[in-house]
């Protein structure tokens, strides 16, 4: 239930929404679009290939968890995989912009950022003029620690992991308000690195549009070569509806409204609790490097369909995990291993067709491996070649693909001339 607060920075968060999306267009990382003095810097970045596969891919539906029961677009063929252009702004010393556009395949575009950003000096810096406070604004990719936010889309590998597509519908990009400490400690706390504490809409998946303001926590540490990334945030979506297993429904991000006939549309209502933790080390042996994540997501509250009306209970949990070595400068080559299960509980008239409308039945668990091998025959071009076997709703595939990745270095579109001496 929303109450007066919740309402009034819901309000504010849409508004700074509203006025800063107009001014559209994000490289893959907001960060690295940023110049480093005053001036404008362009961003761009496409992936694209082809894919051969018996079935679908990706695989029409996750089973055993709840979603929007929508139909990701087949990438079977050649296709444009995903494609980013982006503006990143420094006005002064202080004040940030990144503005970006996204496209999927044939999908319409969307935005995929719109942050203005304030930047202060950390009070606890032992150095004078450190910046290590942020303040920002807008649209942008919820902070969720770099192996799980850059997963996906731009990755080495083609496919959206099980877990992030199971937790978050693919990238969750939402508006809100975010604050973010760098410390620069020393002496015992001199391993953390990024406090973010942040309130967002929660508009899009696992939220609804008709939910409360969310609260996301997230943390990094390092020790050495090891970093560490934790997250987490409770949701209260209102009504959030999902089609019944509908082929043909294209690939969304906000959840249907539930109406009261809730023909071929299932409703949830209630909470949801979300965490992650992830990793990235990078060993001693030259070249190799370790990287992956574990997602859970839990669910209490009421689950209904046209066939009945439910007390439920579920989780899911997934990850991956990544094993790469860059052989040389120019070629590299990685293994992935995927996994994702859920588990559901419902008491109440029709529980059991009203799982199934929400995809909880059959309860198959997923998993995936894939090999890859790329070449980089210049900094900002990447030729790569993988195959992979998968069980995704109990149904098994090899996937094959051929990827090309172009994605150079922001490069400055304008920088204002030096003030003229006297």
């Amino acid at each position: 239930m929303k109450t007066p607060l919740t309402s009034a920075l819901g309000t504010l968060i849409t508004l700074a929404s509203l006025i800063f999306a107009p001014l559209v267009a994000l490289a893959h990382e907001a960060d690295e679009l940023i110049p480093a003095e005053d001036g404008v810097a362009l961003g761009l970045a496409i992936a694209g290939g082809w894919t051969r596969s018996d079935e679908a891919v990706p695989a029409r539906r996750l089973t055993g968890v709840t979603g929007l029961g929508d139909t990701p677009t087949d990438l079977r063929g050649w296709r444009m995989e995903h494609a980013t252009a982006g503006l990143g702004l420094r006005w002064s010393s202080r004040l940030t912009a990144v503005l970006a556009m996204g496209w999927h395949g044939g999908d319409p575009a969307h935005v995929e950022a719109a942050w203005v950003q304030a930047e202060f000096e950390d009070p606890l810096s032992p150095l004078a003029g450190e910046r290590g406070l942020f303040i920002g604004a807008g649209r942008n990719r919820l902070p969720l620690g770099p192996v799980i936010t850059s997963a996906g889309h731009l990755d080495r590998f083609g496919q959206m992991q099980l877990a992030k597509r199971s937790s978050f519908n693919g990238d969750w990009i939402d508006d809100g308000l975010n604050l973010r400490w760098q410390p620069h400690l020393e002496g015992g706390w001199a391993w953390l690195e990024t406090v973010e504490i942040g309130a967002w809409r929660a508009r899009r998946f696992p939220g609804a549009v008709d939910a409360p303001v969310a609260p996301v926590v997230h943390l990094r540490a390092r020790f050495g070569d090891l970093a560490l990334d934790g997250f987490a945030s409770r949701l209260r979506p209102d009504g959030r509806g999902a089609h019944v297993q509908r082929e043909g429904s294209g690939h969304l991000h906000t959840a249907p409204r539930c109406d009261q006939s809730l023909r071929d549309i299932t409703c949830f209502s209630g909470r949801v609790d979300l965490v992650g933790v992830s990793l990235q080390w990078s060993s001693p042996w030259p070249g190799m490097a370790v990287q992956g994540a574990l997602l859970h997501r839990r669910e209490r509250g009421d689950l209904s369909s046209a066939n009945g009306s439910t007390r439920y209970r579920g989780q899911s949990t997934g990850g991956w995990i990544d094993l790469l070595w860059a052989i040389s400068p120019r070629w590299e080559t990685g293994l992935r291993q995927e996994w994702l299960g859920g588990r559901a509980s419902l008491a109440g008239i029709g529980a059991t067709r009203v799982a199934g409308d929400a995809n909880l039945l059959p309860d198959d668990r997923s998993r995936r491996t894939t090999v890859m091998a790329a070449f980089h025959p210049h900094r900002d071009w990447r030729i790569s070649a993988e195959v992979g076997r998968e069980s995704v709703a109990g149904i098994g595939s090899t996937v094959v693909g051929l990827r090309l990745i172009w994605s150079p270095a922001p490069f400055s579109l304008f920088t204002p001339l030096p003030e003229a001496k006297s």
